[in-house]
């Protein structure tokens, strides 16, 4: 909810996971992924987004989808959601919340303070792990934190050919080979002061990898038993 209305309204049921920061289409996985500040929400299907508050779609519409030519129903939605946002929202009609009044009154606004109640979006439950290249960081460089984009970028060049690798969701992360996570792990990533929180996601996600010996093949079952599961025994 943007801050200049929290004098006023107080929220209720669905929190959401922080400011808006990019959001994208992945053809590969077939969904669309929303970054936050603290996490990402995934939604398979455009009209998904109706389900979201009418202030967070508002931001939606004023950011550039990312990767949204991969397909023609993602650059269509892309076009689109920017169209209802001119007009109002004439077809696309995202979430309103139901509103309770309260007796008190704000003393400077002089109005009611107004409870909003949410619902749930309609989000993913699983959260998709994308498939990585394997064993590519022989000609690693350097990575940094993209804050236009709220990406992660590895920067490679061998043979004099220079490319990039960019990641959305630190937890793909988990998805590179052994080799390639302990690349990341020996190199900092770069990143602007005010994107530091964001950046160092991904480097948290790279340092639990490297110690907990997580990568594309690992047996995730294995992992949870040996590091994670607390003794269940009694004495």
């Amino acid at each position: 909810m943007p801050a200049t209305h929290n004098k006023v309204y107080r929220t209720k049921g669905y929190k959401a996971g922080g400011q808006i920061l990019s959001w994208a289409y992945f053809h590969d996985l077939g969904c669309y992924a929303v970054k936050r500040e603290k996490g990402i929400d995934y939604f398979k299907h455009p009209h998904d987004f109706k389900t979201l508050p009418g202030f967070e779609v508002n931001q939606l519409a004023r950011l550039n989808m990312l990767y949204s030519g991969d397909s023609g129903m993602s650059a269509w939605f892309s076009r689109q959601i920017k169209y209802e946002y001119r007009k109002r929202w004439v077809n696309f009609q995202p979430q309103q919340p139901e509103r309770y009044y309260l007796p008190e009154i704000d003393g400077d606004t002089r109005k009611h303070k107004v409870i909003l109640k949410w619902l749930p979006p309609k989000f993913l439950k699983k959260i998709p792990l994308r498939k990585m290249r394997q064993d590519f960081m022989d000609g690693f460089r350097w990575w940094y934190y993209d804050g236009r984009t709220g990406e992660a970028v590895i920067v490679l060049c061998k043979d004099k050919q220079w490319e990039t690798v960019r990641i959305f969701d630190p937890m793909w992360l988990t998805n590179l080979s052994h080799k390639d996570v302990q690349a990341l792990f020996r190199n900092q990533i770069f990143f602007d002061v005010p994107d530091m929180v964001q950046a160092l996601q991904f480097m948290r996600v790279i340092r639990l990898c490297s110690i907990f010996k997580i990568h594309a093949g690992a047996d995730w079952k294995a992992i949870s038993e040996k590091y994670f599961k607390k003794d269940t025994s009694k004495s």
